[in-house]
């Protein structure tokens, strides 16, 4: 059975009722009931009326368990972490708490990223005439490429199904790497000979490339063009593409990044997806 000091001996710091307590620390007094009976912050109960009396110097003790509390750790853990750990032992567990919040929060910051660039791109759809090449400065990206196995072969989705399903895989498995938006590339070369076929499935990122799994864009200064479901002949827009670079003097530097942004359904059920196309250039 657990004992405590005499009250007499700490009433004049024990002088915080529950309901004081508990208003300082902004919480219930059904809270504070629930940390005396499972043993982790104790009042001093007075022994003719059996009320019980808090420290003010106990509400670092409130917020020290809250803390741990929203840091994953059990009630079991803070008790024994309470009773008799020592300096090291709470370190350690201080830190695993810390690194699987940090791990938490770059999940958490991954999918914010997400979806900012999400709404960039989809932004940027009506700042320029569909179908129309256009030059500008984009933000700064971070790619993920999966290598497609059968490259001569991958001339629409459905030829490259298995290749999605692996990068969407990596990317699930592996926090540094994003599922969303995710597209595929055209090398410049193939672009120019007209062989359209694709060559890397890619999924794009504002968060900063870790030079491992995800790799720095080619640049910032790109040739764009954005374009939904109404075309039916993508290769028009390719050539498009193509001669803007030619026209205006400049060196492409990257692979056609083409970007399927989202699979919409009107009210009549009838199918729309909109594609953000870019190759990064430089003036030659």
């Amino acid at each position: 059975m657990t004992t405590f000091p005499d009250y007499k001996d700490n009433e004049q710091e024990y002088s915080l009722t529950v309901s004081q307590f508990a208003k300082l620390c902004g919480t219930t007094r059904d809270t504070l009931r629930h940390y005396y009976e499972q043993d982790i912050i104790r009042p001093k109960i007075d022994p003719n009326n059996g009320y019980h009396y808090y420290s003010a110097s106990q509400i670092s003790s409130f917020f020290f368990i809250s803390t741990m509390r929203q840091a994953g750790c059990s009630i079991a853990e803070i008790r024994e972490i309470v009773h008799g750990s020592s300096r090291e032992a709470i370190e350690k567990i201080a830190n695993s708490k810390i690194l699987e919040m940090q791990r938490e929060l770059y999940r958490i910051n991954k999918k914010i990223s997400a979806l900012h660039l999400g709404m960039w791109i989809l932004g940027e759809f009506g700042r320029h005439k569909q179908g129309t090449p256009f030059l500008m400065d984009m933000p700064q990206l971070s790619v993920s490429r999966t290598l497609i196995k059968n490259k001569d072969y991958a001339h629409h989705t459905a030829d490259i199904a298995k290749d999605i399903s692996a990068h969407l895989s990596k990317s699930i498995d592996k926090d540094s790497l994003s599922t969303f938006p995710t597209g595929v590339s055209i090398s410049y070369e193939d672009l120019i000979k007209k062989h359209y076929v694709y060559n890397n499935i890619i999924s794009l990122s504002f968060l900063p490339a870790d030079n491992d799994e995800t790799f720095p864009a080619e640049g910032t200064l790109a040739v764009c063009c954005h374009q939904d479901n109404q075309v039916k002949d993508f290769e028009k827009i390719y050539q498009k593409m193509v001669n803007y670079i030619k026209k205006n003097r400049l060196k492409a530097c990257s692979d056609l990044y083409v970007v399927s942004l989202i699979n919409l359904y009107d009210k009549e059920k009838e199918h729309t997806y909109y594609k953000y196309l870019f190759i990064y250039c430089r003036a030659d």
